[in-house]
């Protein structure tokens, strides 16, 4: 039996469940997920080996009001220009976004188109009917889908059909080969999910999480700095008497032992970037 191998990439409006479809798909955490806007904020690649097939997933950042200009457009079509399969994730539980902008992306991509309807088990068939009859291009797509990410319902059926699809070639990466981005780069956005959960006043986006050191012995020591560029930020990340920083620290170390499946120690400080 021969190899196959290529690209699938996940985009959509943010919080449609691109992130949960990615980690329910490889059944363990791979991209951050979050209920808040911005969650994913830059593409990340997963290669996912089954059977005979290595799949590339491109996770890329999700719509948003506030970043949907030309440029942003642009960087989307740039994201998923690699793909040899685009899905598209939209949650039937919110009223549908950006048809219009999805509709410049799908009419610009020229390989097979996934339309993935989310969250099924939050609503019932007539409602989701109803739903996808707002979408005027419907049949530009190739394959229409409705699962639960959640729940696990019908995503062998997605995985089957990408499998199916996918052309002949040589694996590009090794069998062992998860991600694009490093130990470290992954730790970084555990803590910035951490960040996004216990933060419920205005966050602040811009910040960036840098790790300055991690050693193993009898357990993982990791030494990050939460940078901010407004003693605001830095006030809100804090909280009253330290308690929010308390709060993230603990979410993101549990999190990390889950990953890492080693105990953690980790060290966070909060630094005012200089101007």
């Amino acid at each position: 039996m021969t190899t196959k191998f290529g690209y699938v990439a996940i985009s959509g409006p943010t919080n449609s469940g691109k992130s949960t479809l990615l980690n329910t798909i490889f059944g363990k955490k791979i991209s951050i997920v979050s209920h808040k806007v911005q969650t994913t904020t830059k593409s990340l690649d997963a290669v996912k080996n089954i059977n005979k097939t290595q799949i590339v997933f491109i996770d890329t950042p999700g719509f948003y009001e506030k970043k949907f200009d030309a440029n942003y457009f642009k960087d989307v079509l740039g994201s998923i220009s690699r793909a040899n399969i685009l899905i598209i994730v939209l949650d039937a539980t919110s009223r549908f976004e950006y048809l219009d902008q999805i509709e410049k992306i799908i009419k610009n991509f020229k390989n097979k188109k996934f339309l993935i309807i989310n969250k099924i088990d939050l609503v019932d068939n007539d409602y989701i009917l109803k739903k996808i009859s707002q979408i005027s291009y419907i049949n530009f797509f190739d394959h229409i889908f409705y699962v639960s990410a959640l729940k696990k319902k019908n995503i062998d059926i997605v995985i089957k059909k990408i499998e199916d699809l996918l052309p002949s070639g040589e694996w590009l990466f090794s069998k062992n080969t998860l991600t694009n981005i490093s130990k470290q780069e992954f730790l970084e956005e555990i803590t910035r999910e951490s960040i996004l959960k216990y933060l419920n006043q205005e966050i602040p986006y811009n910040i960036s999480i840098t790790t300055d050191q991690i050693t193993k012995k009898k357990s993982y020591n990791i030494y990050q700095k939460i940078n901010v560029s407004t003693l605001s930020h830095k006030k809100i990340i804090l909280g009253k008497d330290g308690r929010a920083i308390k709060l993230i620290g603990s979410y993101a170390r549990l999190q990390m032992e889950k990953i890492l499946r080693y105990k953690c120690n980790l060290f966070l400080k909060v630094i005012m970037k200089k101007k």
